[in-house]
């Protein structure tokens, strides 16, 4: 039996039924005024059903949001943790196990945000962010003209009303049946994105303190042996990219400060320095800007990983992007990582365990750039349509 498919302990009390993740992937489709479904639970509930080791749910706002995808969920009242209490035990049903991950357009420094967006207009609130730096890109569908990010930015004052959003979010996603809890953390740590000047700028330690408080609300709630943290370090999506010699002075300060909390598990992504994998399964190289570039066959496990995974640590090291099934096998063999994420294998392929158990190749997309993010002709469409093996 692959070691992929064998048993696992996460933290002190999860057990997962294998090695393997399904990444958290916006699709866009929480169309009951950002609510989930019984779309979406029957899309959860499916690849629970297959044998995911461990889902993380999609990106989940902890407030209004004026980002891109119009249907994303949120998580801030009661109503929204009523509604996926229906996603969680439909997982739980079919003894899956699934992870929240509350969601902030900070984590991307906030400027990934268009004011013009309805639910800012409606509320009548600001975009907020580090620094008052407008991100470069963005393509608002849903807005006439197709518009960017906004340059209209409230810069945060004091960011404890963000982490008290937070706390708010991940206290309803208990009460919503959640396992746990993994926080994306990238906001306030590049300095093309944050030039304030007080506890929350400047210094490697300052940048890295609001993603530290964040992190700290959560387990007040959780504890940490119920929740994990996804990193990027190369990550150059929605212009937050740092250079070599910057990731590398924030990463090797954050990562100590993670596993001394001792999380259930950290996981590294390599987007940003990994050639890009397309819908169609075609491979195409990844150029970084100049000035950016990193070491030739660099990768942040090689040069991160052993600040997670040594002897005595009591969190796991997840890995994740455009990973193979015999890349993760190796480096599970090699003792290297403890988990792997795949992402959009697994909108493809509800039974992607059953594929890797069986050794049978996993099914691409043939349907286009609309699966992920739509539009679509019903929610169910490049959701809930995608055929299994024996069929």
């Amino acid at each position: 039996m692959s070691r992929l498919l064998e048993p696992v302990t996460l933290g002190d009390s999860i057990q997962l039924r294998n090695r393997i993740c399904m990444g958290a992937m916006t699709r866009n489709r929480c169309i009951d005024d950002n609510k989930p479904t019984s779309a979406n639970a029957k899309y959860y509930a499916d690849r629970a059903r297959d044998g995911a080791g461990l889902i993380v749910a999609e990106g989940t706002f902890v407030y209004y949001n004026g980002a891109e995808w119009p249907h994303a969920p949120v998580m801030f009242n009661h109503d929204h943790a009523e509604a996926w209490k229906k996603v969680t035990d439909a997982v739980h049903d079919v003894q899956g196990k699934i992870f929240f991950q509350p969601w902030h357009p900070d984590i991307r420094a906030g400027r990934i945000q268009n004011d013009n967006m309805p639910m800012l207009k409606e509320h009548n609130y600001p975009v907020y962010a580090p620094s008052k730096i407008p991100a470069t890109g963005g393509k608002f569908h849903s807005l006439e003209g197709c518009p960017g990010y906004t340059t209209n930015i409230t810069e945060i004052g004091d960011p404890k009303f963000i982490v008290e959003q937070y706390k708010n979010s991940v206290t309803l996603a208990k009460l919503a049946g959640f396992d746990g809890i993994e926080l994306l953390a990238q906001g306030f740590l590049c300095s093309r994105a944050n030039n304030r000047t007080d506890a929350y700028g400047g210094s490697v330690e300052n940048r890295c303190r609001f993603p530290l408080e964040v992190l700290d609300a959560i387990i007040d709630v959780w504890g940490p042996r119920h929740v994990g943290i996804k990193i990027c370090p190369s990550d150059d999506l929605n212009d937050s990219i740092m250079s070599y010699e910057e990731l590398t002075e924030v990463y090797e300060y954050f990562i100590p400060q993670l596993v001394q909390r001792k999380l259930a598990y950290i996981n590294i992504s390599r987007r940003g320095c990994h050639p890009e994998k397309g819908q169609d399964g075609s491979i195409r190289p990844h150029f970084r800007p100049k000035g950016f570039g990193l070491p030739d066959h660099w990768e942040p496990l090689r040069q991160f990983g052993n600040l997670v995974k040594y002897p005595g640590s009591e969190t796991m090291l997840m890995v994740n992007h455009e990973y193979t099934v015999e890349e993760a096998e190796l480096l599970v063999n090699e003792g290297k990582i403890d988990l792997v994420t795949f992402g959009r294998p697994f909108i493809y392929n509800p039974d992607l365990i059953a594929r890797i158990a069986q050794k049978k190749s996993l099914a691409v997309s043939d349907r286009g750039k609309h699966v992920n993010y739509g539009p679509y002709k019903t929610v169910d469409e490049f959701y809930n349509d995608w055929p299994r093996i024996s069929t």
